[in-house]
């Protein structure tokens, strides 16, 4: 990777990433970083660290974030509602991820306007996935399918 672009990913994504339990079908540990605008991103654990292949995804995600969670806020908006709007919550390249297979999730919460999420709030994970798993080479350019994979707390 690139000096300069890992100096400028690096003002992105936190350099130390802590560990975190996660309870379900088995228990398994990953590792989650918070970004200045308190977004999760969180990365397989791989021997007791941070796994280095999801750290990379996580920093190329970051840098073209915007425009990812254009694509996904699009699938939100039959769901939305005029009362407030999806905040995204977490990336998730961890083991969420893969077992959607896909390559990360964008994970969105519904807040009504002036109120804090609630356990309550309408929740969607947005699956990322490549329709064929292609190496990485300078000139690869991913174009992922986007698909609802988790709602929770939705209407009808």
């Amino acid at each position: 990777m690139d000096s300069n672009l890992h100096d400028l990913a690096m003002l992105a994504i936190p350099s130390e990433f802590l560990p975190i339990h996660r309870l379900g079908t088995p228990p398994h540990d990953e590792w989650m970083a918070v970004l200045p605008d308190s977004t999760e991103i969180v990365v397989a654990d791989v021997n007791g660290k941070p796994s280095p292949i999801g750290i990379e995804k996580a920093i190329a995600i970051v840098q073209s974030r915007a425009y990812l969670e254009a694509r996904a806020r699009q699938l939100l908006v039959p769901l939305g509602k005029e009362d407030g709007e999806w905040r995204l919550v977490t990336i998730d390249f961890g083991g969420a991820a893969q077992h959607h297979d896909c390559e990360f999730l964008m994970c969105f919460a519904f807040q009504v306007t002036k109120t804090d999420l609630a356990d309550t709030s309408p929740y969607v994970e947005v699956g990322f996935a490549l329709p064929v798993r292609l190496s990485a080479s300078p000139s690869f350019s991913p174009m992922f399918i986007l698909t609802i994979q988790t709602t929770a707390g939705l209407d009808g």
